[in-house]
């Protein structure tokens, strides 16, 4: 804290303690006059004491309504000094009724009255020093109009004795005035260090709290590292099953006829397998172990272009509204992932308005700044805004939101992982999600995406149909060490017409080559025992200059399938996929 705050704070709290004191000081005041002036009436047998009594009262009426107007006001809204000139003034004038007061009465009463009335003068300003020590100008106000009169009627006598008594009360009135003055000092250090202990303490906290974020974020990241590790080991495995599954099942529901009892089954089977293969993503999407084919998008055509699904999706009782900015800049993200992104938040937003309400979807350019998720990187980025008007989260539920497989629907009815999924999907495009809710008031999604550098690009036709594939007539070189795999693939290649050589290592696949036999296409899988099929490549190319290639894998982690220009085809694929690339690997 500077030194100027430190300085403000300290004079706020003397004249906080002053304040606080007062009453004490004040009902000192007015039973010691009400004594003294009872005594000194009936020594001077005069009406004088009554008045300065009156006075007395007065003054102490008035610095009780000053008191009670400082507590009842704020102090900072007229100002620190301010209040602090009222509270000198206010001493300053009680000192002043003892001080002249006591010139006034000295005269009329006897001397053992005059020792009562100037041991009562001594002890005010003795008391003095208790309850105001704290606020310096106060004390010495009330000290100098207290004992100066007194001093000065002393001297004007004239005599020895009476000079000397002057002399004292001098004496007296700098010793208090000195020891006002040290207390005063302590009460200040004590309150700067307070003020240094609650910043001390406020930062501990502040520390402490970062702490168990910062640890709290550690358990996360750790539960997403295990996660991840999980899900990549299992993803390959899971890849191939799930391919041979798929394809195979796509095989024989075309070679059964359309009234077979047989085909309802089978494509029963193939929406189950493909279910699967939807579960494997999204846990990859959680874990940020996905693979993303980031490229400049238009957020507002995308959005556009998926709202008939959206509106299906919401159902008719939903009122669905897209709003963007016109200047909307376009994003660096994965289309396919943002669409199945903004459809899980919808799929949310629904089964929150079970009786209907409005979906407002927004589009704008954003800064990152002050007010912008911490997490992100200082640049800019497009902000998709998803709200709804449903039922709303309470903190419990808001707090859990983002936790793999934590729903509050029935069971049965949600996975868990779509919040998840979104957050791994925006945390590994560079951005972050942020939920506010309220229940009863709805809850809205925040996705900030980076923005693109360039424009997108125009627009490519639908791929072909499988039944639009001319059959192949080439040979092919298929590398897989998974037996089920290479025979679905081997199969599907051979009904399109191609020439298959199978080999179920690289060892096997380099003699096929080194034997001169006729290879056209080499496909190969990525994770095979003890050599990648990258430098399976590698090595065709060396025995092969030109040879034509295709990766295929079910692994999960990043692939650089950029390599030479390599095409990748992601497992689990279906005939349909595998045939179209083959045919344009072999056509290119």
């Amino acid at each position: 804290m500077p030194d100027t705050e430190i300085s403000t704070a300290i004079h706020t709290e003397q004249l906080r303690t002053i304040f606080r004191q007062m009453p004490i000081g004040l009902a000192v005041n007015l039973v010691n006059a009400a004594l003294t002036a009872t005594v000194l009436a009936r020594i001077a047998a005069s009406s004088l004491p009554v008045v300065w009594f009156s006075i007395v009262a007065l003054v102490t009426a008035g610095r009780w309504i000053l008191c009670r107007r400082y507590r009842r006001a704020l102090p900072e809204s007229a100002g620190a000094h301010h209040w602090s000139l009222l509270a000198t003034s206010g001493s300053l004038l009680a000192g002043s009724c003892w001080g002249v007061g006591g010139v006034v009465l000295f005269p009329i009463v006897s001397v053992s009255g005059q020792i009562f009335l100037t041991f009562v003068i001594g002890g005010m300003c003795t008391g003095a020093v208790v309850l105001s020590a704290s606020h310096f100008p106060t004390l010495l106000a009330f000290l100098l109009s207290a004992s100066l009169p007194m001093a000065v009627l002393f001297f004007s006598q004239a005599t020895a004795a009476d000079s000397a008594l002057g002399a004292m009360i001098l004496v007296f009135a700098t010793a208090l005035t000195l020891a006002g003055a040290q207390l005063n000092r302590f009460f200040a250090d004590a309150v700067r260090l307070r003020l240094e202990l609650n910043e001390a303490n406020l930062r501990l906290q502040a520390e402490m709290a970062e702490h168990r974020a910062t640890e709290a974020a550690l358990r996360q990241a750790q539960k997403l590292e295990a996660m991840g590790q999980l899900t990549g080991g299992i993803a390959h495995d899971f890849n191939n099953l799930l391919t041979v599954v798929i394809g195979n099942l796509v095989l024989a529901s075309s070679r059964v006829s359309e009234d077979s009892n047989i085909l309802p089954l089978l494509r029963s089977a193939s929406r189950a397998a493909e279910r699967g293969a939807a579960l494997i993503q999204r846990l990859l999407a959680f874990a940020r172990k996905q693979r993303l084919d980031p490229r400049s998008v238009d957020l507002r055509a995308l959005v556009v272009g998926i709202e008939e699904l959206l509106q299906r999706t919401v159902g008719p009782a939903i009122r669905l509204e897209i709003t963007a900015d016109a200047d909307l800049a376009p994003a660096h993200v994965d289309a396919n992932q943002v669409e199945l992104a903004i459809l899980n938040l919808a799929i949310n937003a629904r089964d929150a308005m079970p009786t209907g309400g409005t979906l407002h979807i927004s589009l704008h350019n954003r800064r990152a700044d002050g007010d912008s998720p911490c997490e992100l990187a200082p640049g800019d980025y497009l902000l998709i805004s998803i709200g709804d008007t449903g039922a709303g989260m309470d903190e419990a539920t808001l707090a859990q939101a983002f936790d793999p497989f934590f729903t509050t629907k029935e069971v049965g009815a949600g996975s868990g992982l779509g919040l998840p999924m979104v957050q791994g999907f925006a945390t590994q495009s560079g951005g972050v999600v942020q939920i506010r809710s309220l229940p009863g008031e709805g809850t809205t999604v925040e996705l900030w995406l980076p923005q693109a550098v360039g424009p997108p690009p125009e627009a490519i036709g639908p791929n072909r149909s499988g039944s639009d594939i001319p059959k192949g007539t080439a040979n092919i070189l298929l590398c897989d060490d998974d037996h089920d795999v290479r025979r679905f693939v081997s199969e599907l290649l051979k009904s399109n017409g191609y020439r298959v050589h199978e080999a179920g290592s690289p060892e096997a696949a380099f003699r096929i080559l080194d034997d001169g036999a006729a290879v056209d296409l080499l496909v190969v899988d990525y994770a095979m025992p003890g050599i990648n099929g990258l430098e399976i490549i590698r090595q065709a190319w060396h025995r092969r200059p030109g040879l034509k290639a295709l990766l295929i894998t079910g692994y999960a982690g990043a692939v650089p399938d950029a390599v030479a220009g390599v095409p990748l085809l992601r497992k689990p694929f279906g005939p349909t996929e595998l045939s179209q690339t083959v045919t344009q690997i072999l056509a290119a």
